[in-house]
This record gives C-alpha cells, structure tokens and sequence, in this order.
C-alpha cells in the first residue's frame, strides 16, 4: 500500500506470457484503491461544486449540500490500469540492463498516470505539483517493491468506505497528510525515531545523514567509522510551500537510493560540532 495525498492505493504488478505474442511477455501495471468509496464530510459544498465542475453530479446536488450544512459526499476511486508493458524474452535473457532500463521508464510512466487519476480529486490530494512529483517517484518505487516480492497489495475494501472529516482539519492539513506519509515510506524503527526526535537517520555506505524535520533544514553528515561530523547540506525544492514532512521524505529517499545526487544538488555547509549519537535517551543530541 501507498499513499498519495489521503488516497491510498494497492499496487499490483504481473510478469505473464502474452496471449498475442508466443515469444513475448507482458508486464502488467494495475492499481486498486485501498477504499473503494471515501466518504469525505465537509462543512461547506465546495466538494459537490468540484463533482459539479468535473460533470460528476448535477447541481441539484451542490443545492441540497447548501442547505445540509456538514454533509457527507461519496467520492468514488476507479483503478488504474491494467497498464501493459510489452517485451521480448530474449531481452530480458540477453540484455538485462536494456531491459530493467524499459521497464523503470514504463514503472514511472504508470505512476504518473495514477497521480494524475487521483489528482482528478483536489479534496484528497494536495494541490502542489512539486508533491505530485514526488508522489509519482514514490509509487513506482512502490511497484519496484511489488515486483521484488517485499510488498503484497492487499484486497480493495468495495462494501466498506473510508470516511474523512475534512471539517475536522481546516489547519494544518498537509503536514498532517505528509507525516502519515512518513510512515508508508521508512522502517518502523526510523519512524518512531521521527515521532519522537523529529528527525530521520539514514545509514548509506559509510556515512550517516540525519535529516531534521524543519523547513529548508541542513542534512547533517557524519563518518559511520569515526563518528565524526562531515559537513552539512542544504537542499531546496522548487516549490517553497512544501510542508516539513514532505521534505523529509524526499530527502530521506535521496540518502537512501541517490547518496551522489544528494551532494550534487545540496550547498555544503560547515560540518556539524560534537560526536555523533545513535540513540540518544530523550532527544537527539551532540555532546
């Protein structure tokens, strides 16, 4: 399971034989909501103006939720897919780099297509195109995962809905959406270290980088071998509104999978002072 924005989606990935082709294989890209129906209850109409503006529903019904103040609306979610990707077996055989190549760019090509599905409801997803982004990067991971067997999608829930209270988070929103994120995307030990130490630590090669849940926070670097401080970067995103949250997940995932890129684009700051601590006893600290 992956979340993007409030909508949370099952990725299912199949390697079978095409039943056009004798000699080539198909993979098979689907994703299923995890709820079919979410039940969003809001204390305006502006949920039912969107069905209208979309053609989804007549304006008789932005007329009742006028006059029902708090109502409830059923938004249902469609899958996406099944989306194929078409390939010879002999690639995969002979070339396998060529044929991993393929497949990354019709993995990413999926997961731009199922946020641009979920992305068709504003209410759920949050309007930030750097987000977006970032959400697609993390669904086709979500697929690499599938198809390397460390993730299982799980049944759509058809009968039962998930049920939102917009009304409920009027402030606040995104960051409260982008730290459940968190939790979807890293360990369940380095999610209880962000929960209590509002910061991440991530372990790549021989280094430590430790990412602050702050705006524009620098990534502290530290020597896995000496402990000793290594230098800080700072990495911007292109959009200025992101919440903490979410920078933390898209830091987390360059530390994690693109150590090179993380020094390429971050500007190298003086290292940080103190020796580096791996479980400190009630917040992180540098002694």
């Amino acid at each position: 399971m992956i979340r993007t924005g409030y909508l949370r989606w099952e990725i299912d990935v199949r390697d079978e034989r095409s039943r056009d082709d004798r000699l080539a294989r198909e993979v098979i890209f689907v994703a299923r909501p995890s709820y079919r129906v979410v039940r969003v209850k809001s204390g305006g109409h502006v949920e039912a103006a969107e069905r209208f503006v979309r053609g989804e529903a007549a304006y008789d019904a932005v007329l009742r939720t006028l006059q029902r103040e708090g109502g409830e609306t059923d938004v249902r979610i469609p899958d996406v897919g099944p989306y194929p990707f078409r390939y010879a077996e002999s690639d995969r055989t002979r070339m396998p780099r060529y044929w991993m190549d393929k497949l990354q760019r019709e993995a990413t090509a999926f997961a731009h297509e199922v946020i641009r599905t979920a992305s068709s409801f504003p209410q759920l997803v949050i309007a930030s195109p750097a987000l977006r982004a970032g959400y697609a990067r993390l669904v086709a991971a979500e697929a690499f995962r599938v198809i390397e067997g460390k993730s299982a999608p799980q049944p759509t829930h058809e009968d039962e809905p998930m049920r939102l209270d917009v009304s409920a988070y009027q402030q606040g929103v995104p960051e409260l959406v982008a730290a459940e994120l968190v939790r979807d995307v890293v360990e369940p030990k380095e999610f209880h270290e962000f929960c209590q130490f509002d910061c991440l630590t991530v372990k790549n090669g021989d280094k430590y980088y430790r990412i602050p849940r702050r705006p524009h926070g620098l990534i502290e670097v530290w020597d896995a071998t000496t402990r000793r401080p290594l230098a800080r970067l700072c990495v911007v995103f292109q959009d200025p509104g992101m919440p903490p949250s979410d920078e933390v997940v898209m830091k987390y995932l360059l530390a994690k999978h693109q150590p090179e890129m993380l020094w390429q684009v971050g500007v190298r700051f003086s290292p940080p002072t103190g020796r580096f601590e791996i479980t400190p006893p009630r917040r992180w600290s540098l002694d």
